[in-house]
C-alpha cells in the first residue's frame, strides 16, 4: 500500500501504532524497507520528506510514531511508573510491540525477504563505502528490513535488537523476523541509550538538567538545543571520525543554543505537527 497519510495498526491488547509509508518502489522485486524511529519530543513528522526520495534509492520508507506520540497509544500511568523506575519489563513490552508491528507489516505488505549474505566486517565496510559513492544503488536489491533509530529512539532499537531473548516475543516471531531484519542504523544516539552516566566534570549544556529551566519550558529549550549547529574542532573530516584522544571536553557544547536553529525555519503548522510536549515530559522520566 502506498500512502504518506497516517495509517494505524492495532496490536494485541488494543495497542495502536501509527505510521506513514512510502509504498514499494514501482516494479521493484527486492527493495529494502527502512523503519524509522524518531527521537524524543520530535515525532515522526520530522522525517516526512524522506518518503519523496525513497523510490529513487530502491527503498520503501516507513516512519513510525512511537508510543505516546501522534496517533499511537499513550503510556498508561503504570507504564510511566515503570519508565521512571527503569523497569526491564517496560522495555521488553515496548520491544515486543515493535516486533508485532513489523510482523504484521511484513506479512500484510508481502515485504521481500533479506537476500544479502552477511559479509566479514572489512568487506561490509567496503560495500558501505561503495553505496555512499553511488547513491542510486543504495538498497542494492537486498530485500529485508533495516531499522533506523534517531536520538532517544535508539533506546527502543537497542532494546529490540540487543536482548538475547525477550520472553514477550515468541520463537515463531523471532524466526520470522530473522529472515527479514538485516541492518541497524543508530543516528546520533544519546548517552542514555547505552546506560552511560555523564562524567562529573561534564562541561556541556544539558537542557533537562538545567535548574533554571522550568518544567513547562523544557520542550522549547530541548527543541532549540537539539536543532542547533555546533562546531566540533576535534572532528577529523578526512577520517570521518574523532581522534582516539578526544574527550567530552573537546566538544563545542557549552552554549544553550546556536545562532542558527533548524526549527526557526519551520512554519507554525510544522511546529505544531512535529513537536509534542507531553510525550517529551514523560520521556524525561528516563
Amino acid at each position: 500500500m502506498s500512502s504518506t497519510q497516517i495509517q494505524t495498526y492495532t496490536l494485541s491488547e488494543g495497542i495502536k501504532l501509527s505510521f506513514t509509508d512510502s509504498g514499494a518502489p514501482p516494479n521493484a522485486v527486492n527493495y529494502v524497507t527502512v523503519l524509522f524511529l524518531h527521537g524524543g519530543m520530535f515525532n515522526a513528522y520530522q522525517f516526512h520528506k524522506i518518503h519523496s526520495h525513497a523510490h529513487s534509492l530502491n527503498l520503501r520508507t516507513m516512519i513510525l510514531h512511537r508510543r505516546d506520540y501522534e496517533g499511537s497509544t499513550p503510556y498508561s500511568p503504570e507504564e510511566l511508573e515503570e519508565l521512571e523506575q527503569g523497569s526491564v519489563v517496560f522495555w521488553e513490552r515496548l520491544s515486543a510491540q515493535i516486533a508485532e508491528f513489523l510482523e504484521i507489516f511484513i506479512l500484510r505488505e508481502k515485504i521481500p525477504k533479506l537476500t544479502r549474505q552477511k559479509l566479514p566486517f572489512s568487506q561490509d565496510r567496503l560495500q558501505l563505502q561503495s553505496m555512499r559513492a553511488s547513491p542510486g544503488s543504495v538498497g542494492g536489491g537486498n530485500g529485508g528490513v533495516a531499522i533506523f533509530g534517531w536520538s532517544a529512539g535508539c533506546s527502543t532499537v537497542l532494546s529490540f535488537l540487543g536482548a538475547s531473548h525477550n520472553p514477550m516475543i515468541s520463537q515463531e516471531s523471532y524466526k520470522l523476523l530473522e529472515e527479514y531484519i538485516g541492518n541497524c542504523i543508530l543516528y546520533d544516539p544519546t548517552y542514555l541509550c547505552f546506560g552511560y552516566t555523564l562524567p562529573s566534570d561534564n562541561p556541556n549544556y544539558i537542557p533537562w538538567a538545567d535548574p533554571t529551566v522550568a518544567p513547562e519550558d523544557i520542550p522549547r529549550a530541548v527543541s532549540e538545543w537539539v536543532s542547533s549547529y555546533y562546531d566540533h574542532p576535534c572532528y577529523d573530516p578526512i577520517s570521518g571520525s574523532l581522534p582516539v584522544t578526544a574527550t567530552i571536553h573537546d566538544l563545542d557544547g557549552t552554549r544553550t543554543k546556536s545562532d542558527e536553529i533548524t526549527i526557526s525555519s519551520w512554519t507554525d503548522e510544522e511546529l505544531v505537527k512535529g513537536i509534542e510536549g507531553i510525550p517529551a515530559k514523560n520521556e524525561m522520566l528516563v
